[in-house]
């Protein structure tokens, strides 16, 4: 063991770079040959070596030196937006090394990417491909806290299925909205057929009328026992959200593992409560206390169609470390956004109609009456308020935008959010044209400081899925052939694994943008495609906080001196 300064460096150790950015050298040089690129936060190893400011350490795969001054043993937050085409996927890692999903898309990329960051290829589990637990560097399946399901889109829950049912994965909690997808038979349709009052709301369950005129999904799944329940009482359906939870259920990793609706009520997600580093509110969905049959039920309102209404309900979280916040808010919509401004404003409107009355009123320029002058005075007036009053809950420096980049927005609810940074999840096969331009234009206009940043997983992945696409294509064709020559099973099966570790690593990647901070220092950065050198292999944005304006904002590089 070696001390330096007031670090005592351990072979065994963990240490994390702790610049904005790092280049890992061959020598003990400024002047060595570049090895890599690392950036704030990283994980590394110290090799035992030292000569003078310099250390010997292995990151991101090499061995190589970096100088005492540029790592601690100060684990940071990290939230990796993960590439994983169309739908949403996030990654966090916890200063206190917890680990949470958040939506895992439709297809495989959210298990690649976990695959390639745990190296799940090569993790020996007992139990699993003829392991023994007296085996050598056997292992139990890595651990993940907490999953979250932030409402029933396949293309943010269905990627969960391959990642439940893996037996090197194990999770502890499955969090989600309360909205679930289930079969429903036409005798219990025919049972409430004619009733004014309550109805089958598609095969969301059944919604009733409060008493305020208003229907509310009454059948939300809010305990462990009741989503088990259900999974058993539907063993066979084609329903894929179930076959989804089926597949948590039915993993023996996942032994102890439970089910929990979250809501506005929650205020917390368990474990996030601001006795830590790290405070993770629960802004929605808000729930509603409905009497039905004598009892009194958590109920979520009818917004809008099937699809409008389980969107809209997303689970919203946002995350306040030191002094950043970060929102995350699912599929919300313009109904469901209306909602929110509502319930946390105090208001009797919905923000879109008066963006409407706004909008139509000064399409008509210098020809309005003197009552329509008024009219949009008064308008404009309240969405001012509503916009001051809304920053008081829900604004934050950096945003992952609603819904891909959807149309379906309020700017009233942009500008509350007011965020410096916003992140898009999108893919290329999609039906929608997602991020939106209006969209786009909207998150920069509304988006705080003179310069705000957009990133996109779609754009900063400029091919399908494998970059660059014509040297990863060579490298297939030359696995091929190595495949056809192999003289062995065991031989294929190892270039098998090789292809598939190559698979996930581009997942991994190309596409990412990932989030770094301790609460003072951000940075939001993203791989760089055709880097010009080892030296240079990530594209890094930081954010700075102003003590005289009390808020974060974008540490412009032009204006540098």
């Amino acid at each position: 063991m070696l001390s330096e300064g007031n670090m005592a460096l351990s072979k065994s150790g963990n240490y994390f770079i702790s610049k904005t950015s790092v280049v890992l050298r061959k020598t003990a040089s400024p002047k060595g040959t570049a090895l890599n690129h690392l950036i704030f936060g990283d994980w590394l190893r110290w090799r035992g070596e030292t000569k003078g400011a310099w250390q010997k350490v292995r990151c991101r795969g090499n061995e190589g030196w970096i100088k005492t001054s540029e790592f601690n043993n100060q684990r940071i937050l990290e939230i990796n937006f993960v590439d994983i085409g169309q739908g949403d996927g996030a990654h966090i890692v916890t200063p206190e090394d917890k680990v949470i999903v958040i939506d895992a898309g439709k297809t495989e990329n959210m298990f690649r990417f976990l695959s390639w960051r745990y190296n799940l290829h090569n993790r020996k589990v007992a139990g699993v491909d003829g392991v023994k637990a007296s085996d050598s560097g056997a292992r139990k399946p890595f651990n993940i806290e907490q999953a979250v399901i932030s409402h029933p889109d396949l293309d943010h829950y269905y990627g969960f299925r391959n990642l439940f049912a893996h037996p090197k994965l194990k999770f502890g909690t499955v969090f989600h909205n309360g909205i679930v997808e289930r079969p429903v038979s036409k005798a219990e349709k025919n049972s409430v057929k004619g009733k004014k009052n309550i109805k089958y709301f598609s095969d969301l369950g059944l919604a009733v009328k409060g008493d305020n005129g208003k229907f509310y999904l009454l059948d939300v799944v809010n305990s462990n026992k009741a989503m088990r329940d259900l999974v058993k009482a539907h063993p066979k359906t084609s329903k894929k959200y179930l076959s989804t939870m089926r597949a948590a259920v039915d993993n023996p990793a996942n032994k102890g593992l439970k089910f929990k609706a979250l809501s506005a009520n929650d205020k917390h997600l368990p474990g996030f409560d601001g006795t830590g580093q790290v405070t993770i509110d629960i802004l929605g969905p808000v729930t509603e206390k409905v009497t039905h049959g004598g009892k009194n039920h958590k109920a979520l309102r009818k917004i809008g169609n099937e699809g409008v209404t389980k969107n809209g309900h997303s689970v919203v979280f946002q995350l306040k470390i030191g002094k950043l916040k970060v929102m995350l808010g699912g599929d919300l919509n313009t109904e469901s956004e209306d909602y929110l401004l509502r319930h946390y404003c105090g208001i009797n409107e919905d923000t879109s109609h008066l963006e409407s009355v706004v909008y139509e009123l000064r399409a008509k320029g210098d020809d309005l009456t003197e009552d329509e002058k008024g009219e949009l005075q008064v308008a404009e007036s309240s969405l001012a308020a509503i916009v001051s009053k809304g920053r008081q809950t829900f604004q934050v420096d950096v945003a992952k935008a609603c819904h891909h980049g959807s149309h379906h927005f309020s700017e009233t609810f942009l500008k509350a959010i007011n965020a410096i940074a916003v992140v898009i999840s999108s893919g290329d096969a999609e039906a929608y044209s997602h991020p939106r331009p209006d969209a786009l234009g909207a998150f920069g206009k509304y988006g705080r400081g003179h310069r705000p940043l957009l990133f996109s997983t779609e754009i900063a992945r400029s091919t399908r899925e494998f970059t660059p696409v014509f040297k990863f294509y060579e490298r297939i064709k030359k696995f091929e052939a190595d495949l056809k020559s192999a003289q062995s099973k065991r031989e294929k099966a190892r270039l098998q694994k090789e292809i598939e570790q190559e698979k996930s690593r581009n997942v991994a990647v190309y596409g990412m943008i990932t989030l770094r901070t301790d609460g003072d220092t951000v940075i939001i950065a993203q791989k760089i495609e055709e880097p010009s050198g080892k030296d240079r292999k990530w594209d890094i944005q930081e954010l700075a906080f102003n003590n005289a304006r009390g808020e974060f904002e974008y540490k412009d590089r032009t204006k540098s001196h």
